[in-house]
């Protein structure tokens, strides 16, 4: 039998008896029960409640409604699940929550249609891995048989108050799929958790309620129709449930050290023939405590790496960004063998440059022209070179970390070496307040260039705010400059100007272009990149092949594939997770992930607010211990994957209990195994 399973039950945290609930007339459980029988395919709709006294009253409604009922645990909500399809004879489940009244069958159809259609070389099929369907239309598939063996060797105590982590945590084991939508919706919340849930929903039924079977498309185009139903979705992050169940099985207390003996003979070796032991000052021992973290690093491979003492490691840092897809892909190293085969740093150009000039052309809104770099540095310097050039003016205005070259890191506390000259004509501004860039460019009429800036970095822009500074610059005659080194392709293919509608005159991308291989470009309007036939921007390796042949590779999978909607969704569930997790540890907001989902940041405060290297230390440490290699981001890939996702959730789970027994104590310093972390500098 092929059966849609509704858990049901009356106690919720935030809302409860919102399953029985006054929904136009009828009880929200009527409607998810009414559109899940509309699912093509379904057989049966059950309801699977619990012994509690409370639910008395969602037996009454399906003897009432003449649906099967069945009752079971309430904690253990996967032997009521499985105890559920054993008794009714369900040989393939498709899960429904009862906070779903916006249920749309034929979403759910696609799902079941899939799962059939593999006739049995299926365990699993969702649409929530990664999710692309608006919140509330979830749906999921399994077998029988999947569940059983859930049922018999899940021992967690998140396995078994969730039905399905046992399996998609397992794509060893179980044989999963995946059903995307042509668009992503997945930031749409329709599901129903707290008041202003309900209140959404209602008024959508208000509307569309008369409707015998409206669906999603209805839903997106009342949308826009009364954007002011929009205003009422809730902001709440999803599955709150499933991360109080990871803190509450979390082990408090320090992790055993990893050995990491080979690292501390390499570092040796290296302060005797490298300046400061590392090529990049964010790459060395001073941004990890030290005799706890891994100093040299062996080998990577997707999300993962291996130090010079064989420990493995989640990684978050990912290079400093570069690996969109991961350590050492497939595609994209075969790629850029096969251009190593024919040559790559030629004598002319080769028209690689002229192919990947072109697609970024197609891609990158402000993009007319293009001239390539190695790295960011070079991308920013060469912008302000044009700029000035254009312009025939010197100063620049900056906000953000724009690279090493004098023009900028003049202005950071690393700045010696640099000429006081070079450093007074580069002016930073504070990120969202125009009323800042507005003081800087009007005590210097006149004499500015360009105004550049990363569009976003950890902080969403105000409304507006963009586009001001694009006029303000204008206004003063400075052309506007976006620094996407960051940003680009991780927000999307045409990067952050895209995603928020801004278009600026020139724009730097880098990093993710060549997941790894060195590569970068400066992109533009047309008579402004005419400018670099004038000035010098010439290098050797300007126009090497191997790396555009493995940026041609990664636009291809990035363009074809789901990547980016899963870097979406699990850094999504990583900022949420752990942000449920700090608040639950009692450490929220002093804990706390902000940013987009693919590039979060980590903010670790002290009790009086103030940011602090003690917190953050004693968290690198423990998370370090037990396999997490994270500076303070959430630089997504491709590669981190559910599991990895899952595994580091986990890791915060104890992690953050153990921590709020340590800042409980009147010396937490004492639980600190090394020398305190030191920053750089800082910029955002």
């Amino acid at each position: 039998m092929i059966a849609a399973i509704i858990q049901a039950r009356m106690s919720s945290t935030r809302l409860p008896g919102k399953t029985l609930a006054d929904l136009g007339g009828e009880p929200v459980l009527a409607h998810v029960a009414r559109r899940a029988g509309r699912i093509p395919g379904i057989e049966q709709v059950v309801i699977a409640t619990t012994h509690n006294p409370a639910d008395e009253a969602i037996v009454r409604f399906a003897n009432e409604r003449g649906i099967p009922v069945n009752r079971g645990s309430e904690d253990d909500v996967l032997s009521r699940f499985y105890e559920t399809a054993q008794r009714f004879g369900i040989t393939t489940i498709v899960r429904v929550t009862p906070d779903c009244p916006l249920l749309d069958p034929q979403v759910s159809g696609q799902v079941l249609g899939l799962f059939l259609r593999a006739k049995g070389a299926l365990d699993y099929v969702s649409n929530t891995h990664p999710p692309t369907f608006p919140d509330g239309l979830d749906t999921e598939v399994f077998s029988f048989a999947a569940l059983e063996k859930a049922w018999r060797e899940a021992q967690l105590k998140s396995e078994r108050e969730h039905v399905t982590p046992f399996i998609w945590k397992q794509p060893e084991v179980f044989h999963l799929a995946n059903v995307k939508n042509n668009e992503d919706w997945s930031a749409q919340r329709w599901t129903v958790d707290e008041p202003q849930d309900l209140e959404f929903v209602r008024g959508i039924y208000s509307h569309l309620g008369q409707l015998p079977e409206f669906g999603m498309r209805d839903v997106l185009a009342l949308l826009q129709q009364r954007p002011e139903l929009q205003q009422l979705q809730g902001k709440a992050a999803s599955n709150e449930g499933y991360y109080k169940s990871l803190y509450q099985q979390a082990a408090a207390g320090a992790a055993p050290k990893r050995a990491v003996v080979q690292s501390q003979a390499w570092l040796a070796r290296a302060k005797k023939v490298i300046p400061g032991s590392s090529q990049t000052f964010s790459k060395g021992q001073s941004q990890y405590v030290q005799g706890v973290s891994p100093i040299f690093l062996q080998r990577g491979k997707g999300c993962r790496v291996w130090d010079v003492d064989g420990n493995d490691y989640i990684d978050y840092i990912q290079g400093l960004l570069p690996n969109i897809l991961g350590y050492a892909h497939d595609e994209v190293n075969a790629a850029a063998a096969a251009q190593l085969a024919e040559g790559h740093s030629f004598s002319l150009p080769h028209p690689l440059e002229v192919q990947l000039a072109e697609r970024l052309t197609r891609l990158i809104p402000c993009a007319e022209m293009v001239r390539f770099g190695k790295n960011g540095s070079d991308a920013t310097s060469g912008a302000v070179r044009a700029a000035r050039a254009f312009t025939g003016r010197d100063r620049i205005a900056c906000c953000g970390y724009h690279g090493w070259q004098d023009w900028y890191i003049g202005t950071t506390t690393r700045n010696k070496g640099v000429p006081g000259a070079v450093r007074a004509l580069t002016h930073p501004f504070a990120y969202n307040d125009p009323a800042a860039l507005q003081k800087v460019l009007d005590e210097r009429p006149g004499e500015f260039a360009a105004v550049i800036m990363e569009p976003v970095n950890f902080f969403e822009p105000a409304p507006g705010y963009l586009q001001g500074v694009k006029e303000l610059a204008h206004q003063h005659g400075a052309l506007l400059i976006f620094d996407e080194i960051c940003t680009g392709f991780h927000l999307g293919l045409g990067g952050a100007q895209k995603r928020l509608g801004v278009t600026p005159d020139v724009a730097c991308f880098g990093k993710a272009m060549g997941n790894g291989f060195p590569i970068a470009a400066i992109v533009g309007r047309a008579d402004v990149m005419k400018t670099f036939e004038d000035i010098f921007c010439s290098f050797t390796f300007g126009g090497e092949t191997a790396s555009m042949a493995a940026s041609m590779k990664v636009l291809d999978i990035l363009e074809q594939t789901d990547a980016l909607a899963r870097m979406e969704a699990n850094g999504r569930r990583l900022r949420d997770g752990f942000n449920a997790l700090a608040k639950l540890a009692g450490l929220f907001p002093r804990f706390q992930c902000v940013g987009y989902p693919v590039w979060s940041l980590l903010k670790f405060r002290d009790a009086e607010g103030k940011d602090s290297l003690l917190e953050r230390s004693l968290f690198q440490q423990e998370v370090v211990k037990r396999g997490i290699l994270q500076l303070v981001t959430h630089n997504m890939t491709a590669a981190h994957d559910d599991a990895s996702t899952e595994l580091t959730l986990e890791i915060y789970a104890a992690v953050l209990k153990t921590l709020a027994g340590w800042l409980a104590d009147r010396e937490p310093a004492r639980f600190l195994e090394g020398p305190m972390i030191q920053p750089v500098f800082r910029v955002r």
